[in-house]
């Protein structure tokens, strides 16, 4: 019996050596707010706060009847200028025929010349017009950039949404199935530390495997002259995990 009290207290007394478990608090890796470069008014609004959403998934909706407009007449600029600038170009290749058979005078034939590099010119823009009308449709649905959760919905139909001098917050994302837990840790354990490392986590009674991704170069303000330290790991979906809870980290 003493010999397992003793083989005990030598283990609490040299696990110290080995692993140190730190308190820390679970954050999002990715959280963006979504926005369109866009005006208008919101036709449709797909989600809610609480639901998850695939990738590319839409989220909502303008009243896209305008952008849709705007393209088409930009599509018939473009044909528009691409024949003015055939028509240049066949002009073009007339006067440089007649100027070698002395028929035309060097001034002629430079007006011709201005003539169809003015016709390509406007030809390029009108298809820079057409490329921004299109984008302009485009920013009409706004989608999700990755698998996540909508924390927050700041949006209803029927609203009036006018972006010309800043983008308005219209939905709150974070991704789902990486988190990121944050601890502090002194200057010795800060030397033992490099980014890419690998490190346990435990939420709860459940554990994952992190990897060390930023490390603090200045310490956090009012904790002593400890350093912030950040790990990111993967979870199941299923699991659930929301930003703020409490999690522990097993450093070497």
């Amino acid at each position: 019996m003493k010999r397992i009290i003793l083989a005990l207290l030598l283990l609490m007394s040299v696990s110290p050596l080995y692993a140190t478990t730190l308190d820390g608090t679970l954050r999002w890796v990715r959280r963006v707010e979504l926005s369109t470069p866009v005006s208008g008014v919101v036709r449709k609004v797909d989600v809610h706060a609480g639901d998850e959403v695939a990738k590319g998934q839409l989220l909502l909706s303008l009243d896209d009847r305008g952008f849709k407009a705007q393209v088409q007449k930009a599509e018939a600029e473009v044909i528009k200028a691409r024949g003015a600038r055939a028509e240049a170009e066949r002009e073009l290749a007339r006067a440089k025929d007649l100027y070698d058979r002395t028929l035309l005078s060097d001034h002629e034939l430079q007006v011709a010349k201005i003539a169809a590099a003015s016709a390509a010119a406007d030809f390029e823009s009108a298809k820079a017009d057409l490329t921004l009308a299109r984008l302009h449709l485009e920013y009409s649905h706004v989608r999700a950039p990755f698998h996540a959760v909508v924390l927050r919905r700041s949006v209803e139909e029927g609203q009036t949404v006018v972006t010309r001098m800043q983008s308005v917050p219209l939905l709150t994302l974070a991704e789902i199935g990486r988190m990121l837990v944050r601890i502090e840790v002194g200057d010795a354990q800060l030397a033992t530390l490099k980014r890419g490392e690998q490190v346990a986590v435990r939420v709860g009674a459940r554990s994952y495997t992190g990897t060390v991704r930023r490390i603090g170069m200045e310490p956090v303000t009012g904790s002593g002259g400890k350093y912030a330290l950040d790990i990111v790991f993967s979870y199941p979906p299923a699991d659930g995990l929301h930003a703020g809870e409490s999690a522990v980290a097993v450093l070497p």
